[in-house]
């Protein structure tokens, strides 16, 4: 089902946050763009734990012996974590919480390479501050995070290492030189989250609108232009869901088939518009006599169809077919004035599902029943027979 009209009418949104304004329409969003961060983040973690370990190659180039043993089991507990977080893409816990999943693990990654940089030799720091602007890249290439969360992650991994910097053997240019590296690359980082975010919520919004544009002009193709009912294709669905349902739950349903009778004298005596009057009087009185669940189709002219799921036994369907009968015949009043004519109804009825069922042979089977009660006397039910049909 589409969103509703009012939900992509004067579309608000935060533009600091990218948060719309209206709640529903941000869980919507949230859940729409979901497959696409679950699937982006698998592939995250797994290439961010391959990187981890391949960047570890530099441990066995750069460093010596006495500190080698304990950059591995920093690393090795790094990548464990990372994978970690990548058995928990499978868990229902990870649809709710994963912008803070992804966020603690990027920061506990870009720590723990803090924490290698600060027992390496200065002279191979460059080699592992490079790791680190890796982090920013990793952050905008794979689309995992909300605006929000690039900045908070960014932010963070920029503070911890400038205040990890000012810790370590280096000079002042050094640690002034790598802060505004790592701080230019965060902003680049930040500000394309934020245009690609905001981007992917105009394609949403564009998307979920030609959804109801799609979905308006498949309604208005099912329906019945003077009575908005569903029109004959309509119905033929829905009774094809019906044969469905009831097989599938043991149940039975009943198309009642109705033809007005004499419905022309209406027309030549009162006029077209009178009897347009009439024939949306009619659907209203058919639609409050049934329930909910049951469907009022208008096939053509003065022809209406009743869907009525669950109606239990034969004897049911025919109370239901009196009641529809009685509420036809109920004087019309045309602007205030009541008709003389008397209207009244001939009724079909068709029993179902039996073997071999479909929606064009239900209709048929009570358009026959209908035909008989019509030439019985009119103002009266029949029911089709068969012998296949089930006992319940």
């Amino acid at each position: 089902m589409p969103l509703c009209q009012s939900l992509l009418t004067n579309i608000k949104w935060n533009n600091c946050t990218l948060r719309f304004h209206h709640r529903r329409l941000e869980l919507h969003y949230r859940k729409y763009s979901f497959k696409n961060v679950l699937m982006h983040s698998r592939l995250a973690l797994l290439l961010g734990a391959m990187i981890y370990e391949v960047y570890g190659v530099l441990d066995y180039m750069l460093l010596s012996a006495e500190i080698i043993g304990q950059i591995a089991i920093i690393r090795l507990f790094t990548t464990f974590s990372i994978l970690a977080v990548f058995a928990m893409t499978f868990c229902r816990i990870y649809r709710k919480h994963n912008e803070k999943i992804l966020s603690f693990i990027t920061i506990f990654a870009s720590t723990s390479l803090l924490w290698k940089m600060s027992l390496i030799d200065q002279v191979a720091f460059p080699y592992y501050f490079a790791g680190l602007l890796l982090f920013f890249f990793w952050i905008h290439a794979f689309q995992v995070f909300r605006f929000p969360y690039v900045v908070f992650t960014a932010a963070t991994i920029v503070v911890t290492s400038v205040l990890s910097f000012g810790r370590m053997p280096l000079s002042f240019i050094e640690v002034a030189s790598y802060s505004f590296i790592l701080f230019t690359s965060a902003s680049i980082s930040i500000f394309s989250a934020y245009i690609t975010e905001k981007h992917n919520r105009f394609l949403f919004l564009r998307e979920k609108e030609l959804d109801r544009e799609r979905y308006i002009h498949r309604e208005r193709s099912m329906r019945d232009t003077l009575t908005n009912l569903p029109n004959r294709a309509l119905l033929f669905d829905r009774i094809d869901q019906a044969i469905e349902d009831a097989n599938r739950n043991s149940q039975i349903c009943a198309g009642f088939f109705l033809d007005l009778d004499d419905f022309k004298k209406v027309n030549d005596t009162y006029g077209h518009a009178s009897g347009d009057a009439v024939l949306k009087e009619v659907s209203e009185r058919l639609k409050a006599s049934v329930r909910g669940v049951d469907t009022v189709a208008r096939l053509s002219g003065d022809e209406f169809f009743v869907l009525a799921h669950d109606v239990k036994s034969e004897a049911h369907a025919l109370d239901l077919g009196s009641k529809l009968l009685n509420v036809i015949r109920t004087p019309y009043y045309v602007d205030g004035k009541m008709l003389d004519n008397l209207m009244s109804v001939s009724i079909g009825i068709c029993i179902f599902p039996y073997e071999g069922a479909v929606p064009s042979q239900v209709v048929a089977r009570a358009d026959r029943a209908m035909y008989q009660a019509k030439v019985s006397g009119k103002c009266s039910i029949v029911v089709a027979k068969s012998n296949l049909l089930r006992s319940i």
